[in-house]
């Protein structure tokens, strides 16, 4: 598995694995070893995962991987495909952090 890496808008840095990934609930966690972090994507500046395999057409080591970005993209198709995550309907209004 791959290392995220959250840097918070209060400065603090976190390093662990994605584990829950809820863009349509505006949040994410990380696994941190013996704990699991939960974060809201309006507390947070970057989101990335290293050596990420993004597409077919990234290299053998994978690429760097922009998770709010992603959720972006993952909330703009749920939006207009009219998605559900975990039984709920993606949210119709933009959350403050897009």
């Amino acid at each position: 598995m791959h290392i995220t890496i959250v840097k918070t808008k209060n400065g603090k840095e976190y390093n662990g694995h994605l584990y829950y990934f809820r863009p349509s609930q505006n949040w994410f966690s990380i696994n941190c070893g013996d704990r699991t972090l939960r974060f809201s994507f309006d507390d947070v500046k970057s989101v990335i995962t290293k050596g990420e395999r993004v597409s077919i057409n990234s290299p053998p080591e994978g690429e760097d991987c922009d998770e709010i970005e992603r959720a972006r993209k993952d909330l703009k198709s749920g939006r207009e495909y009219g998605w559900k995550q975990d039984g709920q309907l993606y949210p119709k209004e933009k959350f403050a952090w897009e």
